[in-house]
């Protein structure tokens, strides 16, 4: 087998690897299809053209973020095959559609979308099928609700495709699956720095109640930006045992943007979620889906919820590169009492990022309700914390994963900013041989 690395090379975003079977390059695979969102979208370095020419018709997408799934509208045909779980099925119509509602050039149509939604097949964990002369099994990644890794098999060779992992369980899901075997890894290395030590989840979880409590105590409301799909519903289904069990007082908690669709596609797919969770539903009059702590702006402008009194919001984007938190954080910034509380990776040059490095003043352009977009300078004065809930592994949870992987020789490191993967290679270096590859590269397997 060859690999070729089209997307994230010493980034977080785009993914796009190619996997060929035989020299003639006829029979191939591409394990996701992301972009890289920012001020400028970016994408992979494989084109339609070459999609075309090569015949390169055969996609396992290991879930349905847009770093991961995001290009497949770009270069759709009615001859690919796309496989994945059902609920990462039903996340990418939901995360899909909005993109190419949002996007600035329409680069692609609700038609592209509709076709990739037809030439999805539906398959299962640990459930092996065959490709272009690959075979595949899916295994639960533990990131969000359906996402996989992908184990592919040619002879006698095994490469093992992480996509997103987190080792650690949540109040969602019970974590990756361990303890596979794979000559070859490919691994993402969101945290994979020296100083990436992520809190356990109780230690987050009281540091997310302190703040709140101290927030909603001196008057204020707190926003808390997050992805539509995954950390979403985390943090609602926390909030919600949090504001049952009295930990935190109970107020309005306002849920905007497509986190409330996403909500509904999870509870569809509760099987895919941990045990706990689905017996709660089935045991109990108590469906944390469904909470009555949950409600929504009746406002277009969401001036309601803006004159209200203390509250929480819970809004996408995750980084603050659009959506209803940059409407939110406009008037809720320079008051004091309020509290921003970022609880996802931030990438580099997002407004996130930028809070968390102490901007304190900002220029948002927000689109208004007849899509003419404003220019606003806000001051910030809001408090800007962070709380990591993060659906990744961090350093010690992706040597644990590494480490319980059998007859594993070789580790290529993506998906992570390159100064983290250096010096995450330089650890692993010691027992295994690790290469960082750049946009463009190929290896042999």
């Amino acid at each position: 087998m060859k690999v070729t690395f089209y997307g994230a090379c010493g980034e977080v975003g785009r993914s796009l690897i190619r996997v060929d079977g035989d020299p003639t390059g006829k029979k191939n695979i591409i394990l996701d299809a992301g972009v890289k969102l920012g001020e400028e979208v970016e994408y992979p370095l494989l084109t339609k053209d070459e999609i075309k020419r090569d015949r390169v018709n055969n996609f396992i997408i290991t879930h349905a973020h847009l770093d991961h799934a995001g290009y497949l509208p770009h270069i759709i045909n009615r001859g690919m095959n796309i496989f994945t779980t059902k609920p990462t099925r039903d996340l990418m119509q939901l995360l899909l559609a909005d993109y190419q509602r949002l996007q600035r050039e329409k680069r692609f149509s609700s038609k592209d979308v509709n076709l990739v939604m037809s030439r999805i097949k539906q398959t299962e964990y640990r459930k092996r099928f065959t490709t272009n002369g690959f075979q595949i099994t899916l295994h639960d990644a533990g990131h969000i609700i359906g996402s996989s890794m992908i184990r592919i098999r040619r002879g006698n060779k095994i490469l093992l495709y992480t996509g997103d992992i987190n080792d650690r369980e949540s109040r969602l899901l019970s974590g990756c699956e361990m303890g596979l075997r794979a000559h070859t890894l490919i691994i993402e290395g969101t945290y994979s720095g020296k100083r990436d030590r992520l809190p356990s989840m109780k230690r987050a979880s009281k540091e997310l109640i302190e703040t709140i409590k101290k927030t909603l105590n001196r008057g204020g409301k707190v926003l808390i930006p997050s992805f539509a799909v995954g950390r979403g519903q985390e943090v609602l289904l926390l909030l919600n045992d949090y504001i049952r069990s009295g930990a935190i007082p109970e107020v309005p908690i306002y849920v905007d943007g497509m986190i409330k669709k996403a909500l509904r596609i999870h509870r569809y797919n509760v099987i895919f979620a941990k045990r706990e969770v689905q017996l709660r539903i089935l045991m109990s009059d108590e469906d944390p889906f469904k909470s009555p702590y949950f409600t929504s702006s009746v406002r277009r402008n969401r001036s309601d919820v803006i004159e209200s009194g203390p509250c929480i919001i819970v809004t996408t984007s995750g980084m603050l590169t659009g959506g209803p938190v940059l409407t939110y954080f406009k008037h809720l910034a320079p008051d004091p009492k309020n509290t921003l509380i970022l609880v996802g990776y931030q990438a580099e040059g997002t407004l996130g990022r930028q809070l968390l490095e102490g901007l304190d003043r900002v220029t948002l352009r927000i689109p208004d309700l007849k899509g003419r977009v404003d220019e606003v300078d806000v001051d910030v004065r809001m408090e800007i914390a962070n709380v990591h809930l993060s659906a990744h592994a961090d350093r010690q949870g992706l040597i644990k994963f590494i480490n319980n992987l059998r007859g594993l020789k070789k580790i290529y490191l993506v998906h992570g900013e390159k100064r983290k993967l250096e010096e995450f290679s330089e650890y692993l270096s010691k027992r295994y041989d690790v290469i960082i590859p750049e946009l463009g590269e190929s290896y042999k397997v």
